[in-house]
């Protein structure tokens, strides 16, 4: 096979590389709360919208079909952690919200996870290079249509 081309070997590590410290820092989350990243990620977007929001709008935060976040949404209602509420009467249009239970969960993951991410993570981008590949990460966020900054909102088109 030939050697990739710099901006492919770019790709290849950033893939590779964020798949293998997710893997690892994901176990954890499981181990330590018994939480897999879709839950995990779900939980941190109902806490980063203030604790509720339209299923609709969860299933765009995470990028999910809106029967992917409806099985994930049942599971974590089954586990306590959340629950639905129809809109209107409308049992097609739920609000998801975090419960107490929930609420205190995703606290203690979240800052498990950032303490993590700071040890792991952080070092890895020296000073002198946070500005370059943020504004990388911005970019690539952007081309995506997707943020990577909590309370942005997204483009309604990615559903």
């Amino acid at each position: 096979m030939e050697k990739l081309n710099d901006r492919m070997e770019i790709w290849r590590g950033l893939l590779r590389g964020q798949r293998a410290m997710m893997l690892r820092l994901t176990a954890e989350l499981k181990r330590r709360f018994d939480l897999t990243t879709a839950q995990y990620e779900a939980l941190l977007s109902l806490a980063e919208g203030e604790g509720r929001m339209p299923a609709g709008e969860l299933s765009r935060r995470l990028l999910y079909s809106s029967g992917s976040t409806t099985h994930l949404v049942s599971r974590l209602a089954e586990r306590g952690l959340i629950e639905r509420t129809a809109v209107d009467g409308d049992g097609r249009r739920m609000d998801v919200y975090l419960t107490p239970a929930g609420e205190e969960l995703i606290a203690a993951a979240t800052a498990h996870h950032l303490a993590e991410l700071e040890a792991s993570f952080a070092p890895l981008v020296r000073e002198d290079e946070v500005a370059v590949v943020l504004a990388f990460a911005r970019r690539l966020a952007a081309a995506e249509g997707v943020t990577s900054q909590p309370g942005q909102e997204l483009p309604a088109d990615r559903e």
